[in-house]
């Protein structure tokens, strides 16, 4: 009787144990691979009046309608390659004040069509200019029916419907 009350443990947690690992698994695999991209400006005629602002460029042309190349002496940013946007989708916010804005991404995931773009946003001293700070990313280019930008954990934007392609 009791060799098969720790059978019947031992079974409970083996159980137990691929059950937890089935869904770190399924949720790892809808983690995806995204690039940052830096050395890039916002065009002062995008959007100029708004606090904030979101992207979504499929291609070069919609890319360059917001954003122009940044050079600086020893520049080291991390650009988008030529034609890359042929495979890759770039999603973006943009915050404008009189602070500069750090971004750090904590994950992008597709959970079932639905991109959720998780950053933190912590903004600088205060000045007298003012500045407009891109976080610019690109993700493999699907048919996502939606994009959720969240910043801090707070969902601040919903775009849908992003065509393939």
């Amino acid at each position: 009787m009791h060799s098969i009350l720790k059978l019947k443990i031992v079974l409970i947690y083996l159980i137990s144990a691929f059950s937890l690992q089935g869904v770190t698994s399924a949720e790892e695999n809808q983690k995806l691979k995204f690039d940052i991209h830096s050395g890039y400006f916002v065009s002062n005629k995008f959007e100029p009046q708004e606090s904030r602002s979101f992207v979504i460029a499929k291609d070069q042309k919609e890319f360059d309608q917001v954003f122009g190349v940044a050079f600086v002496l020893g520049d080291k940013s991390h650009r988008l390659e030529e034609n890359e946007l042929k495979s890759k989708t770039v999603i973006a916010t943009i915050r404008r004040g009189k602070s500069l804005c750090d971004f750090e991404v904590d994950s992008i995931i597709n959970r079932d069509g639905i991109l959720e773009v998780r950053y933190e946003a912590k903004m600088q001293k205060e000045s007298t200019a003012s500045f407009a700070c891109p976080l610019i990313i690109s993700v493999p280019k699907e048919n996502y029916k939606e994009i959720h930008f969240i910043e801090n954990g707070k969902v601040l934007k919903k775009i849908k419907s992003i065509d393939k392609k």
